[in-house]
């Protein structure tokens, strides 16, 4: 019965991500002009992680026990992430200053 129940909620929440999925894709083709700036947003943030994917070497995966399991290839990946958030952080400061700034000289 457990079993049962796992199945079944894996097949719901595939078709629930199927159907967010398709009503993203058919608001995108409908109505293009206003979703170009959400778009323009993920292009950035795609963009800023594959610089953050390219800068980082993840050559520190020797420094731990091999009973963690951790390659090179999972190293890489932790250090992209840390990089990309670290960027993505940068600039969500930079623009709340700049914004706070911007209303000061109004």
């Amino acid at each position: 019965m457990i079993d049962f129940g796992i199945i079944l909620t894996y097949v719901m929440i595939g078709i629930c991500v199927a159907a967010i999925v398709a009503f993203a894709l058919a608001k995108v083709f409908t109505h293009f002009s206003k979703v170009k700036n959400a778009l323009v947003g993920i292009a950035v943030i795609a963009v800023i992680f594959i610089i953050g994917y390219i800068i980082s070497d993840g050559s520190d995966y020797v420094n731990f026990p091999s009973s963690m399991n951790i390659t090179e290839g999972k190293s890489k990946m932790v250090s992209t992430g840390l990089t990309t958030f670290y960027a993505l952080a940068l600039l969500s400061v930079v623009s709340i200053i700049y914004v706070e700034v911007s209303k000061i000289f109004k």
